[in-house]
């Protein structure tokens, strides 16, 4: 059977999306700031892409350097109207950017001395190091200038114990200067865990949005019977399949609870039936007004994430009043965040069943009770920002740049931390920083 399947696998991703760059020099002082992201069509536009995007242009105007796109495919439908919308919340011109697509195997890129490249995923990450490399022998300088690397998931685990499992773990190693920047603390716990250590490390704490925030402020009716899952059958982290399997679980044990509806929101896919006349029925992606408008009388959510990172929904969810079922992962406990928050220990249906059903009766007992439950995450719905964009990407751009010590790499660089919501960089401080 294996071998037979392996006549139709095509080659691992690494053979694919590995290359070299080869560094056309530009002798002009100014330094560039560059997102190499592998794309930029509109249907790539999720929380992750959206948050490098975010950051090639919070960070650019901070550091008054002029920002550059560099997407790592041929023939991309880059969407250049996102793009424009996005600098232009921080008052980037449309001529201002410069938007560079693949055209060749070895990709000729103009580098000067003191540009700038984040790094969105592991290969991109692999195929700038030889870059940076050319730069440093091009531009010789006692403080080469470090890779920046975007990490918003443990990449590793996206593929089984392989070669491709062990290319995307070597992105996060190696004696190459790299500067990261982890979203999420329960991320960065978990890449410590790992055995991994950057020069120096940042860390992005989940944010609620602006636009999300405006919604929350005016809302505290009363919650519906009404159960909103966060459905991605095309993401398998999202697990799907386990979702589905809870809700016909919950359906079947418990009948009392069967005038409540049940939604999907987030990615597309056919009315599912559950049993004994109920459906999921789908929503699929919602605008956030829409989203938010949801959050406010859903009475209970289910949000399931097979990854080390919180993932913004259950947490969304939660400080929108909505009593909330996710699940517990190595270094990550979302229960710790929110007190409406019940954080399950497996995906198994019963585990979901019953834990969707505790939600509900204490929906049932207190309509209004999820809008009064407290926070554990100080910061996250703050109107304020504590720190501005320019002050961090200041002290971002004055890390000393030289070889640290050995004592040095064993601990995280945790000074100040930019945070994202879905909408813009704000700042917020680590606990305990001066």
């Amino acid at each position: 059977m294996n071998a037979a399947r392996a006549k139709f696998d095509g080659p691992p991703p690494e053979q694919i999306v590995l290359h070299d760059y080869e560094l056309i020099p530009d002798p002009a002082p100014e330094g560039r700031l560059s997102l190499v992201l592998p794309t930029l069509s509109s249907t790539a536009i999720f929380g992750g892409v959206a948050t490098g995007v975010d950051l090639l242009f919070a960070s650019a105007r901070a550091l008054d350097m002029r920002p550059r796109l560099i997407v790592d495919e041929f023939r991309d439908p880059t969407d250049l109207s996102y793009l424009k919308s996005v600098a232009s919340r921080y008052a980037f011109k449309s001529d201002e950017i410069e938007v560079i697509s693949r055209s060749a195997s070895t990709q000729p890129l103009s580098v000067r001395g003191k540009d700038l490249f984040f790094a969105f995923n592991w290969w991109v990450a692999l195929n700038l190091r030889g870059l940076l490399s050319q730069q440093a022998s091009r531009f010789p300088t006692p403080r080469p200038r470090p890779l920046l690397y975007i990490l918003q998931e443990y990449e590793p685990a996206f593929y089984d114990m392989s070669s491709t499992h062990m290319t995307a773990r070597a992105a996060l190693d190696g004696t190459q200067r790299t500067f990261g920047i982890v979203n999420s603390e329960e991320l960065h716990r978990y890449f410590r865990a790992q055995g991994h250590a950057f020069e120096r490390e940042f860390v992005i704490p989940l944010r609620l949005s602006k636009s999300m925030k405006r919604a929350r402020s005016s809302a505290n009716a009363p919650k519906q019977k009404t159960i909103l899952v966060y459905g991605r059958p095309g993401i398998r982290r999202n697990c799907f399949s386990s979702v589905v399997a809870g809700l016909k679980a919950f359906v079947h044990d418990f009948p009392e609870y069967r005038d409540w509806s049940l939604e999907s929101a987030g990615g597309s896919h056919n009315s599912i039936d559950l049993g004994a006349g109920k459906r999921l029925v789908p929503l699929g992606k919602l605008s956030l007004e829409h989203y938010a408008h949801k959050l406010e009388s859903a009475g209970v959510g289910l949000s399931l994430m097979a990854s080390p990172h919180p993932s913004y929904p259950p947490v969304e969810m939660a400080h929108f009043g909505v009593r909330t079922v996710t699940n517990t992962y190595t270094c990550k406990d979302l229960s710790k965040a929110h007190e409406n928050i019940l954080s399950i220990g497996d995906v198994l249906p019963k585990t979901i069943a019953n834990a969707l059903a505790r939600q509900c009766a204490a929906v049932v007992a207190d309509p209004r009770g999820g809008w009064r439950s407290r926070s554990m995450l100080p910061d996250y719905s703050r109107t304020t920002p504590i720190r501005s964009c320019r002050t961090w990407s200041r002290r971002f751009a004055k890390t000393p740049l030289t070889p640290p010590s050995r004592r040095a790499i064993s601990r995280p660089q945790l000074s100040l931390n930019p945070a994202f919501g879905r909408d813009g960089l704000v700042l917020a401080r680590t606990p305990g920083a001066k």
